[in-house]
Parts: structure tokens; C-alpha cells; sequence
């Protein structure tokens, strides 16, 4: 029974190729499908239509043949011969390919199982290896390997993570200490200028006195901070000199209100 098909395709082909060299330019669409049968493909163009077939093709314009390219029996023949030809030596590259990539990665992976410093590479690196060689070697298994450089990855992330809290930490810790220190130091100071303050002398206060019964009131003379060109420059008010005060008096308080109430002039 599939003697009989076959024989049955041999001979509809054989009935197409007599018939089409009966087909002529100027043969209408209709003819033209009842002599080749129905095509393979139909590319619609603007003025013109192709009818593919096995064979070849055939123009139309304005529903009228205006080119026949079709090949002969023992044309088409030996046409299909060559593409089966090179369709079997493609097929046997490509096993042939597939034997030698098979063969490289199995050995690649067999090394890198056994390699210590690739054993001792960050996770992420295996990970991307491992990824790369499968789209490389697809016939290689790797799938174990992976997913050892995946859980390997997981736990670095993790550990990476932990890290970075405690650097964290200790980073405000440092500071932490930073302004202990800073404080301790403000608070040294603060003491060394109260026990300057407390040693200092009479000299550098500033004596004001009333021009009746000569009150003395003393008033720490001010300190002036200048700066100029970024240089610092402390400038204090020393003690006066009283012999050019309008109103001094070398008697006592006592001995001046006495001349006052008697109503004796100062000198």
C-alpha cells in the first residue's frame, strides 16, 4: 500500500512536469493552477504575482503568465538531491560538533571539580562560571555544581551583611569616643583658665573712683581676641596709671569727706 502512494506522488509529478511545458505565456490564473496544480507559496507584488512551486516559479501580471521559470524532471531531480546532500553533511558537522564540545566541557568541568584555587574563588565567580559554561557546553551537566556555587553565594551574602552591622557599629563607637575626648580636653581647659583666673594678681584690674568719697570699683579689664591673616592676637587692658586721673587724691577717704563737710576745697 506504500509502494502504491509512492509510486502515485512519482507520477503526479511526472503528469506536472509534462503539463507545465504545456504552459504558455498568456495563460490565464485559472489554466495555470489546473496544469501545475495549487503552488507551494503566493507572493502578491505590486503589479505582478508569484506562484511558487518545487519546480520553481511562475509570473503573473494582470491575471496572465508573463514568465515561466520551472525546472525540468531531471532537474528538479537532481536539484533535490544536492539539498538532501548538504542537509545530511549538515546534520553530521553538527553531531560532530556536538561530540567535540561534549568531550571539552566534560574534561573542563572535570578540572575545575578537582581545582583547589577554583574551590578557593569567591562564590559569585563559580556562580558566573558555571552559568557561562552552560550556555557554552548545554550537553555538560552542571546543574550540582551550580547549585553548590548558588549556596556558597547565599552564605557570603549573608556573612557580608553581618560584616558591614559591625563596622557599622564600630564606626559609631569611634565617634562616640571621639566626642568623650573632645570633651574631656574642653574640660581640661575650662579648669587650667579657672586656676589662672583664681592665681592672678591685683595688676591688670581696673579702678574707678568716685569723685566725692573715691568708691573703688574693680573690673577685670577686658580681653580683645583679634585675628589677622588666620594669626590670633590677645590684646588686655593693663592696670591705669592713677597720677593721671583728674580726680586723684592721695589722702585717704577719711581725711577728703572730712574736708567736704567742713567745706574745704580739694586741691
Amino acid at each position: 500500500m506504500r509502494n502504491h502512494g509512492l509510486k502515485g506522488l512519482i507520477l503526479l509529478i511526472f503528469l506536472q512536469s509534462v503539463t507545465g511545458a504545456e504552459l504558455k505565456i498568456g495563460d490565464n490564473l485559472e489554466t495555470t493552477l489546473a496544469t501545475l496544480g495549487k503552488p507551494v507559496g503566493t507572493i502578491e507584488l505590486r503589479e505582478k504575482t508569484l506562484l511558487l512551486y518545487p519546480e520553481g516559479e511562475v509570473v503573473l501580471k494582470k491575471d496572465a503568465v508573463v514568465e515561466i521559470d520551472l525546472m525540468s524532471e531531471d532537474e528538479f531531480q537532481k536539484e533535490q538531491a544536492r539539498l538532501k546532500r548538504e542537509r545530511e553533511e549538515w546534520l553530521a558537522e553538527q553531531a560532530r560538533l556536538k561530540q567535540a564540545r561534549t568531550e571539552e566541557g566534560t574534561s573542563i568541568r572535570a578540572a575545575k571539580r578537582s581545582s583547589s584555587a577554583f574551590a578557593s574563588l569567591p562564590a559569585k565567580d563559580r556562580v558566573d562560571f558555571w552559568r557561562s559554561f552552560q550556555v557554552r557546553y548545554p550537553e555538560v551537566d552542571v546543574s550540582e555544581e551550580l547549585a553548590l556555587a548558588l549556596e556558597g553565594y547565599q552564605t557570603e551574602l549573608a556573612e557580608l551583611k553581618s560584616q558591614q552591622q559591625i563596622a557599622q557599629l564600630e564606626a559609631r563607637v569611634a565617634k562616640a569616643e571621639q566626642e568623650a575626648a573632645n570633651a574631656r580636653l574642653e574640660t581640661q581647659r575650662l579648669k587650667e583658665e579657672t586656676e589662672r583666673s583664681r592665681q592672678s594678681t591685683r595688676y591688670g584690674l581696673r579702678y574707678y573712683y568716685d569723685p566725692v568719697v573715691q568708691p573703688r570699683y574693680i573690673y577685670r579689664p577686658p580681653t580683645v581676641t583679634i585675628f589677622t591673616n588666620g594669626e590670633k592676637k590677645e590684646v588686655k587692658h593693663h592696670k591705669p596709671d592713677y597720677w593721671k586721673f583728674r580726680h586723684y587724691n592721695p589722702d585717704g577717704t577719711a581725711e577728703r569727706v572730712a574736708r567736704i563737710l567742713h567745706g574745704e576745697k580739694s586741691d
